[in-house]
Order: C-alpha cells, then sequence, then structure tokens
C-alpha cells in the first residue's frame, strides 16, 4: 500500500508540474491550424483560396464517384466520403499545398473485402428490396457497411501511426521503390476499370496473379466486347488529356481550370 500511495503521489506531481505553455506547445504541435490561422491574410489570400477550393470541389465530385465505384460500393458514398478527409487534414496537416482525399490504391483495398465478404452473387441479399434508406438495396447497404468497416480500421492503423511518430520512416523509402509502387497501383487500377471501359460483364477476379487471369477472361471473351462503349472510352480519355495539357499550357493566361471531366461525366449521365 505504501508504494502504490508513493507512486500515486509521484505522478500527481508531475501532473502539477505541468504548466500551461507546455499544454500550449503540444497543441500547436499536433495542430498546425492554430499556427497559420491567427496569420492568415484574409484579404489578400481568401478569394484566390476560395476559387481553388471551388475547382477541386468540382473535380473531386467525378473522383468521388470513380472511386466508389473502384470500391464496389454504390456511388453516392464516394461524395460523402470525400467530404470529411479535407476538413480533417485542414485541422492536422502541416502541407499547405496538398490536396487530400480518396485514393485508388485503398480503394481496391477496400473493393477485396467487400467482393470477398459480399459478393455478387450473394443469395441472401436481393438488389430489388429496396432498405428504404436512401433508396438503396440491402446487399448495397451490406456492402457499404463492410466499406465503412475497412475504413474504421485503417483510420484506427493510421491514427497509432501518428502516436507512434511513424511518419519518419518514410525517410527509408528510396525514390525507386516509391516510383514502383505508383506504377504497380496505376496498372491495378487500369485493369480493375478494364472492363467498364470495354462494356463487358466479368466476374470479379483477385488473388496471387489475378492480374493475368483478368486479361485471360477478356481475351477469352473478346465478343462480347461493346463497340459503343469501347468508342465512348477512347474519346473520353482523348478529350481527358488535351484538356489538360491545354490547361496547363496556358495556366498563366486561363485563371480557371475547364472542369472537364465534370462535363464529361454530365454528359455520360445526359445520354
Amino acid at each position: 500500500m505504501t508504494g502504490t500511495k508513493k507512486k500515486r503521489s509521484a505522478v500527481w506531481r508531475k501532473f502539477q508540474a505541468v504548466r500551461f505553455e507546455d499544454i500550449k506547445v503540444w497543441c500547436m504541435r499536433r495542430l498546425p491550424i492554430l499556427k497559420w490561422v491567427p496569420v492568415y491574410n484574409w484579404k489578400e489570400n481568401l478569394i484566390p483560396d476560395m476559387v481553388s477550393g471551388m475547382m477541386l470541389a468540382i473535380q473531386q465530385v467525378t473522383q468521388g464517384l470513380a472511386f466508389a465505384v473502384l470500391s464496389s460500393v454504390h456511388p453516392v458514398f464516394g461524395l460523402y466520403g470525400s467530404f470529411f478527409p479535407v476538413i480533417i487534414y485542414a485541422i492536422f496537416g502541416m502541407g499547405r499545398h496538398v490536396a487530400t482525399g480518396t485514393f485508388a490504391l485503398t480503394s481496391l483495398i477496400s473493393a477485396n473485402a467487400v467482393e470477398r465478404l459480399v459478393p455478387s452473387v450473394s443469395t441472401n441479399f436481393t438488389t430489388n428490396n429496396n432498405s428504404g434508406v436512401l433508396g438503396l438495396s440491402e446487399f448495397e447497404m451490406q456492402r457499404i457497411g463492410v466499406a465503412a468497416a475497412v475504413s474504421f480500421l485503417g483510420g484506427i492503423i493510421q491514427v497509432a501511426m501518428f502516436t507512434l511518430q511513424l511518419g519518419s520512416a518514410t525517410f527509408l523509402l528510396t525514390e525507386p521503390v516509391i516510383s514502383a509502387m505508383t506504377t504497380g497501383a496505376a496498372t491495378h487500377v487500369v485493369t480493375s476499370q478494364v472492363k467498364y471501359l470495354l462494356g463487358m460483364k466479368m466476374p470479379y477476379i483477385s488473388g496471387p496473379l489475378g492480374f493475368f487471369h483478368i486479361y485471360a477472361y477478356i481475351f477469352e471473351n473478346i465478343r462480347s466486347v461493346q463497340l459503343e462503349a469501347l468508342l465512348l472510352s477512347l474519346l473520353s480519355i482523348v478529350v481527358l488529356v488535351l484538356v489538360k495539357e491545354l490547361n496547363e499550357k496556358f495556366q498563366r493566361i486561363i485563371k480557371v481550370v475547364l472542369p472537364i471531366d465534370l462535363l464529361l461525366v454530365r454528359n455520360s449521365l445526359a445520354k
């Protein structure tokens, strides 16, 4: 009992020794928003930042829909999921010129869990049975629940990494490793969207050598390719690349970037 009392008294003395300045320094290190808000030049930077935010929001509309489809959930939840990361990063982020949001690789990881736990051939849920929540079926709500659980687990892991200050470990990654990971992720993302580019219906394929099995399935069923979907996909890619190059070339003259991706989505939905 005496040892326990001594430990409690020692902890209490340490707690009393904490000063207000120490708490302030800790909050300033963990919440960068407390640093830049007091010195923010509202008169000069507010309007440019609002224009930049609006352009990023327009771009994120199309990306959110695409990443939701990539995660095998209803597209509307891509918009919901794109709303919160930017607010959290504005409070905890330290990069002034970083645009955060959903990421293709994490969407693929989420889709792997969704397709494995709630496959499309499941007989327990029907797509025509509306659950009354946003007009979605029970099958879609079950998929959203799995994706939300994966996202929540990923958030816990990131908070743990933040607490342990593991961000410094990124300096151990060499440039070839990062380039290889980026190239591999882009290749897998394009491969996962080939069925939509070709207008084909194909089962979800994953696991070891799944990359090669996908293309083997495509070549075996090449006659089921829809010519209209293929031409529309090729035309959209050409327009996107062309407008992107024009925006970069005339960025000093054109103050507002043309949201061509949003226009393409609107025209596709209209048709």
